[in-house]
């Protein structure tokens, strides 16, 4: 069955999982996106002609131009595998299709969003081990446990552990390297400690659901659906979820292996998450809120880890994002540029490739995949899908928002949604 080598998802597509105040929320978006896909609809009629199926759903379908679906159940197989939406009706939807199948098609025939197509090695209640199939990744683990810890409180601040691990026998045993990791305090990422206002409960968090403007964990977070995006490939993804009601910001996490400068590097994976050990009584920064400046802001290596250095020896290491400036820590993606929208030469977006550098000794490890830094002020809309873009020619980028200061300033970067990204 054939497939794409890049897929985004929103929370505002039909049948996505939406995060809630709610225990497991998380892993149960990253099981639809990463391993089930979401929006299963049975198909009518599919029919043929000029390089072009149509696919026509009676009840309506709600799929949108550029996503990638996945067909099944058709007698004829040139019908059946990933494709990416050309246009769509209220009850149509076209996709492009190789050789002369027969017209219409036969059989009990399906579409639905297409996942990444990710392994789930181990699972318990709420908690997941995820890891890319690809022969080409390192194939590290990243473990998300979205459980109640017996030291959390269920009223508290909703947020999932997450580590990434050289091997894993079960959901919570590691084999080998891991990040985070401080080997003076072992448990710190993994196991809760204390009650009440004095609680911790993680380090490298994914949260969620939190009340925001300054508050503690242990103040109960707003009911209502996060808005999030999701954008990877078969070997990593990147997420932006708003956590809090104010400033409707997103936070910026990640778990991806990226294109490192050391030849056979077999810890090429980054992750990034909200860098946080403090008790649920102590607000633990980040106004706007949580990883959106880790994410945004050139050379923050708070919250991102690799396991090893480029040496591959030793403990964790640190890194942070660069754009063009490569000593400038001061430089955000899309926000309080210089650059004018559109650029006045051009009339163009000016986007470049998001270059990863180590803490220790400001060595330049990698390139990050899909990801561009903007250069632009404030250009484009939210989820905006933008093509012609000058140096990248073919490829369509989707403009994903992510920190929002008190002014309404957002920081921003561009993903290519066409690939393949390596």
């Amino acid at each position: 069955m054939a497939t794409l080598p890049v897929k985004y998802f929103t929370s505002g597509m039909q049948g996505a999982p939406q995060l809630t105040n709610t225990i497991g929320a998380m892993t149960a978006l990253l099981d639809a996106c990463l391993i089930d896909g979401f929006n299963l609809k049975p198909i009518d009629t599919l029919t043929f002609a000029d390089g072009v199926a149509t696919a026509r759903i009676n009840a309506g379908h709600l799929y949108q131009v550029d996503q990638v679906v996945v067909i099944a159940g058709a007698n004829q197989s040139e019908y059946n595998g990933e494709v990416r939406v050309l246009t769509t009706t209220a009850n149509n939807f076209t996709f492009a299709v190789s050789g002369m199948p027969v017209t219409p098609a036969t059989g009990t025939i399906s579409a639905k969003v297409a996942p990444l197509n990710f392994d789930k090695p181990f699972s318990a209640t709420n908690k997941r081990v995820y890891r890319s199939k690809s022969i080409l990744s390192n194939r590290a683990y990243l473990r998300v446990d979205d459980a109640l810890d017996p030291a959390w409180t269920g009223t508290y601040a909703k947020k999932a552990k997450v580590l990434m691990a050289e091997g894993m026998s079960d959901v919570d045993t590691v084999v080998g390297a891991q990040a985070p990791f401080d080997p003076a305090r072992p448990l710190q990422n993994t196991a809760g400690s204390g009650s009440g206002g004095n609680a911790y409960d993680g380090w490298y968090k994914w949260y969620y659901a939190r009340r925001t403007d300054g508050n503690a964990d242990n103040v109960p977070p707003e009911e209502f659906n996060r808005d999030w995006v999701l954008v990877g490939d078969d070997r990593g993804f990147y997420l932006f979820n708003e956590v809090g009601a104010s400033y409707r910001s997103r936070s910026g996490y990640c778990f991806t292996d990226f294109e490192s400068f050391r030849q056979g590097d077999a810890y090429n994976t980054l992750l990034m998450a909200t860098d946080a050990y403090t008790p649920a009584s102590t607000y633990p920064g980040g106004y706007y809120p949580d990883a959106n400046n880790y994410c945004n802001r050139s050379l923050n290596h708070t919250g991102k880890v690799l396991m090893r250095d480029h040496l591959q020896v030793g403990g964790n290491a640190r890194a942070g994002f660069l754009g063009l400036n490569t000593n400038n820590a001061e430089q955000i993606s899309g926000y309080r540029t210089g650059v004018p929208w559109p650029n006045g030469p051009d009339y163009g977006l000016i986007l470049h490739p998001t270059y990863l550098r180590q803490e220790s000794g400001g060595h330049l490890r990698g390139k990050m995949p899909g990801i561009f830094w903007v250069h632009n002020e404030q250009p484009l809309v939210d989820l905006a899908v933008v093509s012609n873009v000058t140096g990248y020619a073919g490829r369509k980028f989707l403009m994903v928002n992510s920190a929002v200061d008190y002014f309404g300033n957002v920081a921003r970067f561009a993903f290519d949604i066409t690939g393949p990204w390596r």
